[in-house]
């Protein structure tokens, strides 16, 4: 990283940084320590389908919550289709699951780079500490990351800042280098105590939770990318519910588990058709994908096979977008073929 100061600020000048907001513990306390230092910061919050803390049109709660304690602005930016094919197919390979991690920083981090100018912010405040996240928490993983990013030398991580190269912040004097600490590894025992020294509360939304690291998640995902061309929000955020059955290439049925699910699933993809048994407790079934007469009969024996209470001949109703259709039900598909479509890792 070059030394070089390229942009002069006046004294007059007010120093602005983008921070990254997750909600939870290292983030917030990387923007507490900047706000200690006089540093105007304006909060991002990215929401996606795969984020554990449930996101809402509003963003992470906790973010928001974050965000109000320390009166700072809070953007809220969406991961959309175009980070989906991110996933599909990542430049720099996946973890465990389907979690491309290094690709989805500098996904955020191009995002965040774009609000600058407007903003008036000279620099990114991020809460990574250096070697907590295997993937993309260690000293070369953070080098790709500005590189691709194109801000090199203009993120700056507090947690971990004394432990790294100094960064133009540091280095034009707009930050204390000395008030920055030194934090490695993937024990969260320094961050609790700056916490409660802090008199900061302790959120539970980690930074990393996300569910593309979960295999049945990413079972689903994958097969999602092996049949279909194109991706939307509504398929990736049926992968985090229900149970999953390939019928075929063409067909996939996601059901509801309880009332509860049933009614989010009208609820999130009202684009889709659904089916349900009528007059006897079960499941609703999204129906995702091409539905023939063989589908169908299908399609009525994954109900029955899930209702136990259904007894004799009982209708099931399917609701597409234009019309309702009805077929009579009376055989259950068997255990065996249950397990023959069922979406596993």
């Amino acid at each position: 990283m070059t030394t070089e100061v390229k942009k002069i600020i006046s004294p007059s000048t007010p120093i602005r940084a983008v921070a990254l907001l997750s909600g939870g513990l290292d983030s917030t306390l990387a923007i507490r320590l900047m706000l200690k230092q006089g540093i105007s910061v304006t909060a991002v919050n990215f929401t996606s389908p795969f984020c554990t803390c449930s996101p809402r049109r509003g963003g992470c709660h906790l973010a928001s919550e974050v965000a109000r304690t320390f009166g700072v602005e809070l953007r809220v930016l969406t991961k959309g289709e175009d980070y989906l094919e991110i996933v599909r197919n990542p430049r720099h390979g996946h973890g465990r699951g389907l979690n491309p991690c290094i690709d989805c920083r500098i996904y955020m981090l191009h995002k965040v780079a774009s609000l600058m100018d407007s903003l008036g912010a000279q620099f990114v405040v991020t809460g990574e500490v250096l070697g907590q996240r295997p993937m993309s928490q260690h000293l070369q993983a953070m080098k790709i990351i500005e590189k691709e990013s194109g801000l090199e030398g203009k993120i700056l991580r507090p947690l971990s800042a004394q432990l790294l190269e100094p960064t133009l912040p540091e280095l034009n004097g707009w930050v204390d280098r000395k008030a920055l600490l030194a934090i490695a590894g993937r024990s969260r025992r320094e961050q609790l105590a700056l916490a409660q020294a802090e008199n900061l509360e302790v959120f539970s939304c980690g930074s990393g939770g996300c569910l593309l690291t979960d295999k049945v998640i990413a079972a689903r995902l994958r097969d999602v990318f092996e049949h279909q061309t194109k991706v939307s929000l509504t398929d990736a955020r049926l992968c985090t519910l229900g149970r999953h059955l390939r019928l075929s290439p063409t067909l996939k049925i996601v059901l509801g588990r309880d009332e509860s699910e049933n009614d989010r699933f009208k609820r999130l993809a009202p684009e889709l058709p659904w089916a349900e048994l009528i007059g006897a407790p079960g499941p609703t079934a999204i129906i995702c994908g091409a539905l023939d007469e063989s589908g169908k009969v299908n399609l009525a024996r994954i109900l029955r096979h899930y209702s136990p209470k259904a007894h004799g001949c009982v209708p099931m109703m399917i609701r597409f977008v234009d019309r309702v259709e009805q077929l009579i039900t009376s055989t259950a598909a068997a255990e065996r073929e249950i397990k023959g479509w069922w979406i596993e890792p």
